[in-house]
């Protein structure tokens, strides 16, 4: 009968003995902390994510979110890692996203694990990478007490440190990456509130105060680590100083304005009507004429109206359109006030086609009924305004947010010129919160910041008020005033330091004005400069980026370095061992 050392092999009753040690090492740590604590405890910083941004607004814990997953990156490898990540985007996203709900139920169910991709993708680069940092190879190769030992009692603050700063960097990056696709709720957007704090926007853009959450979360999740208080301490030091500064740019730095536009704004709150009958057209025509009338009394400098105001296009041949375009002419010659209006327009067909593109456009008319300017949408919303991937998808899916047709995106970037050598850029509705669009605006001389929004698909949910916090984000990047007009909400002006400014007050509906749903005009004070200073983002750019970028890339080179001399300690056969913490 053979042995158990030298069952079914050949091997030495030493070299088993060995392999049995290995083996009972890695059922150790296997049973250390089982695997499902470490997803529950990823989740619950998701959730801490989530309850950080609209409706809560805590955004103190926006600091917190990320320390459960750092803190699980630094006991567990990649694959592990990755699907930590991937939990803590679950909690983030189905709770963030809740909103989605009032399109169709699934929608955010569906969309949750497809956003959860890049926290799970950022999981999984911090904890491979992450486990090299915080330990040499040689120590990677001793046995488990060893390596215990050496994380309690040896392992050097700056390799700690060195921790923190490539889970906050590589998180970092990520998001970025997301931004590109579907930028809506990061972590900077958590400290909206928090005005003193986000002036570093203007240096960085926002991703400078994401980096810094980050790195926060990042650092509590590093204090159980040997001198992990004392980087949790010089962490909290760089926070304070951010914020130090950013109230000190609020109350000394700000530039001085000179110049005062007054517009009017007009807040129709309609329902959302993806396909109007004829009642509902002449309802939403009605609105807002007589809401423009009564604001015309004040004589404002301008009249805007919200995206999509009216459920019908301008310039369409429909008998529909034919009706409104000739009551707004009368509306226009009755007022005699520039007007600036959302609807629904065409784009020129290309040489070599015949068919006209639908565009999502900001029209202004001058006092006399002239179009002098046409705006088109150039970021459409996915699966909203166009359907990407098409082809591959299932019918269900499309037939759930499909407006059945792919709207044309513009490329129109310059301002609106007013009288008064004033430019306003226009954005529409999800423009508003893409910073290289704002960043190009302001680079193209524009003095004011113009956001036509219409978020009556949400009558119920916080997405007005996540849409507000988002764009908050570009006017403290640019250094710019905003004036926002919305459908249902959001319908003010955001001042360059991001505070909230003459938002529309709905009488007898409580709550804050800026998030208050109801029928409502008003005129509104801008002030800006009448030659306005670039910010520092404006000027250069996403720089902080390739910042983090090449200091990524240092903390990538000493990890494979580490890496090699783990791989000469360790034979190949044995490199599937975990070697946790």
């Amino acid at each position: 009968m053979k042995s158990f050392f030298n069952k079914g092999s050949s091997n030495s009753p030493a070299e088993a003995s060995e392999a049995f040690e290995a083996a009972d090492e890695k059922e150790l740590l296997r049973k250390r902390i089982p695997l499902w604590r470490y997803l529950l405890f990823s989740f619950s910083g998701g959730v801490l994510f989530a309850s950080a941004l609209p409706p809560f607004n805590l955004w103190v814990l926006g600091f917190a979110a990320l320390a459960p997953l750092v803190w699980c990156c630094a006991r567990t490898g990649w694959k592990q890692g990755a699907l930590c990540g991937w939990f803590w985007g679950m909690g983030w996203a189905l709770f963030a996203f809740q909103f989605l709900r009032e399109i169709e139920l699934p929608v955010p169910y569906l969309l949750a694990p497809v956003l959860s991709l890049w926290p799970a993708v950022a999981g999984g680069i911090i904890a491979a990478l992450g486990r090299n940092l915080l330990m040499p190879g040689e120590v990677q190769a001793e046995e488990y007490e060893k390596r215990k030992d050496y994380f309690s009692s040896r392992l050097p603050w700056y390799r700690t440190l060195l921790f923190i700063l490539l889970a906050a960097i590589v998180y970092t990056l990520v998001e970025w990456t997301r931004s590109r696709l579907f930028t809506w709720n990061d972590l900077s957007v958590t400290q909206w509130r928090n005005l003193p704090f986000i002036q570093l926007c203007s240096v960085t853009g926002s991703y400078g105060v994401l980096f810094l959450a980050a790195l926060g979360g990042a650092a509590l999740g590093a204090v159980t680590l040997r001198k992990g208080k004392y980087c949790l301490l010089g962490v909290l030091g760089v926070l304070l100083l951010n914020w130090g500064w950013g109230a000190y740019r609020m109350n000394y730095s700000m530039p001085e304005t000179d110049r005062v536009w007054k517009p009017a704004l007009i807040q129709g709150d309609l329902s959302q009507r993806r396909h109007p009958g004829e009642k509902e057209f002449r309802e939403a025509m009605q609105t807002y004429i007589q809401l423009t009338q009564a604001a015309a009394k004040e004589k404002p400098e301008m009249i805007i109206w919200p995206e999509s105001a009216v459920p019908m296009p301008l310039r369409s041949a429909h008998p529909w359109g034919r009706e409104y375009a000739q009551n707004f002419r009368l509306l226009l010659l009755q007022c005699r006030i520039p007007m600036l209006i959302g609807t629904i327009d065409f784009a020129y067909p290309k040489p070599g086609e015949v068919n006209f593109g639908s565009t999502n456009s900001a029209l202004c008319f001058d006092s006399e009924g002239r179009l002098i300017y046409k705006y088109d949408k150039i970021h459409r919303v996915p699966y909203g305004e166009y359907i990407p991937f098409r082809k591959w998808l299932p019918e269900f899916i499309i037939r759930m947010v499909d407006m059945g047709r792919d709207l044309t995106p513009g490329v129109n970037r310059k301002p609106l010129e007013l009288p008064g050598n004033l430019k306003v850029s226009t954005a529409v509705c999800y423009e508003g919160v893409f910073g290289y669009l704002t960043r190009d605006f302001a680079r193209r001389g524009a003095k004011v910041l113009a956001v036509l929004s219409n978020d009556a698909w949400y009558p119920r949910s916080s997405e007005p008020e996540q849409h507000l916090a988002n764009a908050v984000m570009r006017a403290v990047e640019t250094g710019l005033p905003m004036v926002r007009c919305g459908n249902n909400g959001g319908s003010g002006v955001v001042a360059p330091d991001g505070s909230l400014r003459e938002f529309l007050d709905v009488p007898g509906v409580p709550g804050r004005k800026e998030i208050k749903r109801g029928q409502a005009w008003g005129k509104v004070e801008v002030p800006y400069k009448d030659r306005p200073v670039m910010t520092f983002y404006v000027k250069w750019g996403e720089w902080f980026i390739w910042l983090l970028l090449g200091g990524g890339s240092v903390l990538l080179i000493i990890s494979a370095r580490e890496r090699i001399r783990y791989c000469r300690k360790v034979p190949r056969s044995d490199r599937h061992i975990d070697w946790g913490n």
